[in-house]
């Protein structure tokens, strides 16, 4: 029983002016639209499994927070709203949502309460409020459309093919034809409260001023709502045909990212018993990496962080990306070999030997692609069975096999750099707080070996109980990003042996691509020594906090940090290395910086690659670090440390300063000690 309301109580009319045949038609064909979607999904995550053979050699390790992750990334969309256009693009989803919210509570309000309850809940202010905010959403989705639309079209490197105009044109005719509707019956029923449809208003008054009678806006009103709704559910059925299928493909793609930590690689299993190697076929894709390239929205995000293309490599993430996934598609649908090789003929040596691994590509991704993983896993095809390599970098390989550093240096004279430190060697018997993990650059490159003495000032100067180990070797981190697996796990293996020697609460690194390989790779092999491992970042802000650094008076000098990739972007370590800052010196940041930091451009091997490129990256981020006004430039890894030394001699700047945080903070110590004794000797003399 239908409960009567008032002749001025405003509520939304129900299937206003549609014969019964519309009525009928817009469940059935709405059920089959619907169907049509649900089946188009279906059958494409079916052929993305069937064919994804992957590679039997590694391991997938499963996410429980994958799902958790998912729901954040698609509810808050953080990473979408980094940018100006991000946000652009929220509005649309946000705008889109309205409406299809709009459209079940039309569905709901008619259906269930019309004829199960006999009375309507959009009615009264209610019905008012919903008017106004789908009228309003809908010119958030037009706005954004003209807008992502205009922006397409100047732009020099996002893709202008057909797909992208047909995806904005059919949702603006969509939201304007659904305004042309409410137009031609508000311009019929003409209800006190039609101003509470502000874009439907306009509409109607323009047809009124047509001067067509009542007869005729009803007919055209049919028709049009008629073709309104067989677009919209057109574009429902098609969804998993469209470029709008990205709505359920990139949270797909989130969902099998892989689990943290992302610095990670994934281990070749059984290496030696291997007889291929990484990805040479696009068959060797997982079913994971496959739902992630199908997952890229082309956006082009990628290429705006990516060092390599900031120098002019033959790099762009979204390229190799598009590549892959062109392949993929070709073998779902079943199509013939064309005889191209994944790496040489699809993706060039030149393209994958660019890459930094550096991760500002993965970290822009809005679908969480992991590109640099995709590089490594073909770089490893062609280290281990084309013995392929960037050059320059052979050498560097050569010598860590050889003599356990990519300098070539005497292994005996790693321990040098501390020969007047009287530096405490670990013996085995002995505990210790900290085992102190020099790494190959402060044992060897001259610059650097002078962080790994400010590290020493700091440990004594606090009182920490630590020792070096004489059988440190290169841990092969370069040579597994740059395919060389087995070196790694060789280096991995005889590290790991030496480890079981000593006894000690804690692994301090100075360098984040050692931090990044103890306390992320190194686990995943057997007899790793169940420790933690620390960067030196967070140690130095530990022993602050403490109180064991007390008297450090921060010097005048503007400071500007440069985040180290490994450090900050794969680890998140951020705060530390600014805390201890706070603490030495008046710091400064760049635009690009903590999470979003510019690589240096050394990591992926390519600080012992031979490169080419028109713009180094190094000369970049130099230039964007001194814009700041800052005299010298923080560090926190040996590597930046020697790319930005290199900036600077190729610039011919004599004036700025790069300093690694551990030399800092070690200054500051010496000089206020040295004040505190002029001022007892001060005293002394009154």
């Amino acid at each position: 029983m239908t409960t009567p309301l008032p002749p001025d109580m405003p509520v939304r009319p129900g299937f206003w002016n549609v014969p019964l045949w519309g009525e009928i038609g817009v469940y059935v064909v709405g059920l089959a639209a619907v169907a049509l979607c649900v089946w188009g999904i279906v059958r494409g995550m079916k052929l993305t499994r069937e064919g994804a053979l992957g590679d039997p050699s590694t391991k997938t390790e499963k996410d429980p927070q994958a799902l958790k992750r998912t729901l954040r990334a698609v509810l808050f969309a953080d990473r979408i709203r980094e940018t100006a256009f991000g946000n652009v693009h929220a509005a649309l989803v946000v705008g889109f949502f309205f409406l299809f919210l709009g459209t079940a509570l039309a569905t709901l309000d008619w259906d269930i309460g019309h004829y199960v309850f006999g009375t309507q809940f959009l009615r009264g202010n209610v019905y008012l409020a919903y008017k106004l905010i789908l009228d309003v959403a809908g010119v958030a989705v037009l706005a954004a459309l003209l807008i992502g639309f205009v922006r397409r079209m100047k732009s020099v490197t996002l893709p202008r093919t057909d797909r992208f105009l047909w995806a904005y044109a059919s949702l603006a005719f969509i939201v304007l034809s659904g305004y042309a509707v409410e137009g031609l019956r508000l311009a019929v029923e003409q209800p006190l409260w039609m101003s509470f449809s502000p874009v439907g208003s306009v509409a109607a008054k323009m047809f009124i001023a047509l001067g067509i009678e009542r007869a005729g806006l009803e007919s055209v009103h049919v028709l049009l709502w008629t073709v309104h709704g067989l677009a919209a559910l057109a574009f429902i059925a098609t969804i998993p045909l469209t470029f709008y299928g990205h709505m359920y493909r990139t949270p797909l793609s989130i969902f099998h990212r892989k689990a943290a930590p992302l610095g990670r690689l994934p281990k070749i299993e059984a290496i030696e018993e291997q007889e291929t190697f990484g990805l040479s076929h696009i068959e060797q894709l997982s079913a994971h990496e496959r739902f992630q390239l199908e997952g890229c929205v082309e956006c082009g995000r990628c290429n705006d962080v990516c060092p390599a293309v900031r120098a002019g490599t033959p790099l762009a993430p979204r390229t190799i990306v598009m590549k892959l996934r062109e392949r993929a598609e070709r073998l779902a649908a079943g199509l013939p070999d064309d005889g191209k090789h994944l790496t040489g003929d699809v993706v060039t040596h030149e393209e994958l030997f660019s890459c930094t691994t550096c991760g500002a590509c993965a970290r822009a991704c809005p679908a969480e692609i992991q590109t640099p993983d995709l590089i490594v896993r073909m770089r490893r095809h062609l280290a281990l069975e084309e013995g392929a390599f960037p050059e320059g970098a052979a050498t560097a390989l050569e010598n860590t096999a050889s003599v356990g550093n990519p300098w070539g240096l005497d292994p005996y004279e790693r321990l040098d750099w501390g020969k007047d430190l009287d530096l405490p060697v670990a013996e085995p018997g002995e505990h210790y707080d900290v085992l102190y993990w020099v790494g190959c650059a402060a044992s060897y490159d001259r610059r650097a070996r002078k962080v790994a003495r400010a590290v020493v000032t700091i440990l004594r100067a606090a009182g920490v109980k630590f020792a070096v180990m004489s059988e440190e070797r290169c841990h092969g981190e370069f040579a597994r990003r740059l395919g060389e697996e087995y070196l790694f796990q060789t280096a991995a293996q005889e590290n790991i042996e030496n480890f079981a020697n000593y006894a000690f609460d804690r692994i301090l690194t100075a360098c984040p691509h050692c931090f990044n390989t103890l306390a992320n790779e190194y686990p995943t092999f057997e007899g790793f020594p169940e420790v933690p491992v620390v960067d030196h970042a967070t140690f130095i802000r530990e022993l602050i906090e403490a109180g064991r650094l007390a008297g450090i008076s921060p010097d005048a000098t503007a400071t500007v940090y440069h985040d180290p990739c490994y450090l900050a972007r794969l680890n998140g370590v951020t705060n530390a290395p600014r805390s201890v800052l706070d603490a030495a010196t008046r710091p400064l940041y760049p635009e690009e910086t903590g999470e979003k930091t510019l690589c240096c451009g050394a990591g992926g091997g390519q600080m012992w690659a031979e490169t080419k490129n028109p713009k180094p990256v190094n000369i970049v981020r130099l230039e964007d670090l001194k814009k700041t006004g800052a005299r010298r430039v923080a560090v926190a890894c040996p590597h930046c440390l020697t790319m930005l030394e290199s900036a600077k001699a190729t610039t011919g700047d004599e004036e700025t300063l790069v300093r690694d945080i551990a030399e800092i903070v070690a200054e500051r110590l010496t000089e206020t000690k040295g004040e505190k004794c002029e001022e007892a000797e001060a005293k002394a003399e009154a």
